[in-house]
């Protein structure tokens, strides 16, 4: 695998957890200012678990960022 894909998985998970945070913070005043749509709720955990998926991408890529690392050495 190139380095430069690493960089881009990366730059791609970093960009997936901003939107999921822009996504939680949106439902969540939503939810805080007594909205009853089942939307924002949905939103919400959606956000959560692209959070969750981003963040394995970015444990990925530094686990194989170190593998290179040890090969290169």
């Amino acid at each position: 695998m190139e380095v430069a894909s690493l960089g881009s998985a990366a730059q791609s998970a970093l960009e997936g957890l901003k939107r999921a945070e822009e996504k939680t913070l949106q439902a969540a005043q939503n939810i805080a200012a007594g909205s009853l749509n089942p939307e924002d709720v949905v939103s919400l955990s959606l956000a959560a678990l692209d959070f969750k998926a981003n963040a394995a991408v970015l444990k990925s890529t530094n686990e194989q960022t170190k593998s290179l690392l040890d090969n290169v050495a």
